[in-house]
């Protein structure tokens, strides 16, 4: 699946609130995706709150192996590229037994199984 950032995020990378569009977009997607392809157009984001938000929180629930085979990102500006890796390091440390629990309790109530 292809997502260009741009189209559809227009200008708004800047708030969680923004960032929350792809998050939303890559969970409803996750298990019947085999690879997302996300494509920056050179934007330069700079913002750690959209891509924690986008991607960070992703690290809460998958692992680095899982986030490494379905996330490909396209045209990102260096800066961002290293704010995006510096996000998923501290996210995956962060991961604990509970958050992937919680991740997988919110799944199945997405999914309507229990």
């Amino acid at each position: 699946m292809k997502i260009d950032i741009q189209e559809v995020c227009g200008k708004k990378t800047v708030t969680r609130e923004d960032g929350q569009v792809i998050n939303r977009l890559l969970t409803r997607n996750w298990d019947d995706t085999d690879r997302f392809y996300l494509d920056f157009g050179n934007l330069l984001v700079a913002s750690v709150s959209f891509i924690d938000e986008a991607f960070g929180k992703l690290a809460l629930c998958h692992t680095s192996d899982d986030l490494k085979r379905k996330l490909v990102f396209q045209n990102m500006v260096p800066y961002d590229r290293k704010l995006l890796n510096d996000i998923l390091i501290s996210r995956l440390r962060q991961q604990t037994i509970a958050t992937k629990t919680a991740c997988r309790s919110h799944s199945q109530l997405k999914n309507g199984t229990t």
